[in-house]
């Protein structure tokens, strides 16, 4: 994993930041790299968190898995690790 970079961006209309960045892999049948982020957002009492699998190549959007929401980090981070381990199986 790397560090993700510290800075403030727009997410669903709302200040977001990127909590956590996976490595980059690229993976037989694709045509990108893959990788993972947390995107964590929404006001102080009531953050969300997104695990966005992605690809470095947009012809690999229409094929990864879909993006999850989560109430707590605890479970956005275990969802995380699950699709970091396991890139080879997102097809």
């Amino acid at each position: 994993m790397t560090k993700p970079p510290d800075k403030k961006m727009e997410y669903k209309g709302e200040q977001a930041s990127i909590i956590m960045l996976g490595t980059k892999k690229q993976v037989p049948g694709w045509q990108g790299e893959l990788f993972v982020a947390v995107i964590q957002y929404g006001s102080k009492e009531n953050f969300k968190y997104d695990v966005v699998p992605d690809s470095t190549h947009p012809g690999d959007i229409d094929d990864l898995p879909e993006v999850k929401t989560f109430d707590g980090q605890v479970s956005a981070i275990s969802h995380f690790m699950k699709l970091e381990q396991n890139k080879d199986k997102w097809k």
